[in-house]
């Protein structure tokens, strides 16, 4: 009886996703450095840290780490070489994510705080910088290198494969829809997880084409397929542990589409 009640519990917790926000004390500090950087590109980048080299404590960003979680990415997005670098400051609970960029050209300060609360990482101060323009799509790679070395524990493997597939999805969305409504459009999708996990493809795509129907935004066919792999991907994340995250998230889009309504009308009265 007690190896059938064992084996019961066993099987329960491979099957129910365990918090994945990351437990940190505030005031931990890492950078994370491209291990392709020249002498004169790493004083670069920790100008844009506001911090004295060899005074905080670093780990490497290989081009081997960066393409581990970016297999499908296309190549050009990746380069050949590990430039970018990220400095992570953890703050209080509740005090949310600060995130600058400097020389990223294609991803947000939003699509980065989308796939960072997937990953569970809530409350920081987190700079992503590189010398020269890049997509940014290797940062995220950094940041999980940091926080596992600042915490101790290991970002599940799922995690960090959903929300590198995030942020990417996010990416190439954004070259057609814009930023602001791709952005708002996964992160609406992952508030209906809960409502559409493990519900057969047809039901998911209904959902996600609801969204943007509420969002007045258009998906192509291929579009709803690419956000269908997504949500997924997602369905092993334990996004209940965000819950409030994202819908602060959501409060953010929906304020900012409020106030952008307002100013296009007090536009149009004269």
């Amino acid at each position: 009886m007690k190896k059938v009640i064992g084996l019961i519990m066993s099987l329960m917790i491979l099957t129910v996703p365990l918090s994945n926000v990351l437990a940190i004390n505030a005031g931990q500090e890492m950078v994370a450095i491209g291990s392709n950087l020249t002498d004169e590109q790493r004083k670069t980048v920790y100008d844009y840290f506001e911090k004295e080299e060899n005074s905080v404590n670093e780990v490497d960003i290989t081009i081997d780490d960066e393409k581990k979680y970016l297999e499908n990415v296309d190549p050009s997005r990746i380069g050949s070489k590990s430039l970018s670098s990220i400095y992570i400051l953890t703050r209080d609970k509740g005090e949310g994510l600060d995130i600058t960029l400097h020389n990223i050209d294609w991803l947000t300060k939003d699509i980065y705080e989308n796939a960072l609360t997937t990953v569970g990482i809530t409350d920081a101060k987190i700079v992503i910088a590189s010398p020269i323009n890049v997509s940014g799509t290797a940062a995220l790679t950094g940041v999980y290198k940091a926080y596992e070395q600042m915490s101790g524990e290991k970002v599940p493997e799922e995690t960090k494969q959903a929300a590198t597939e995030e942020l990417v999805t996010t990416g190439e969305l954004s070259d057609d829809i814009g930023s602001d409504d791709a952005a708002n459009l996964v992160n609406e999708l992952k508030l209906s997880m809960d409502d559409i996990k493990d519900a057969d493809d047809s039901t998911v795509k209904e959902k996600i084409k609801e969204i943007a129907d509420e969002k007045n935004i258009t998906l192509t066919d291929d579009q709803v397929e690419q956000l269908l792999k997504l949500a997924r991907n997602l369905e092993n994340v334990d996004l209940s542990s965000v819950s409030e995250q994202l819908q602060n998230i959501s409060d953010k889009f929906n304020d900012s589409g409020l106030w952008d309504k307002i100013v296009n009308f007090v536009k149009g009265l004269f």
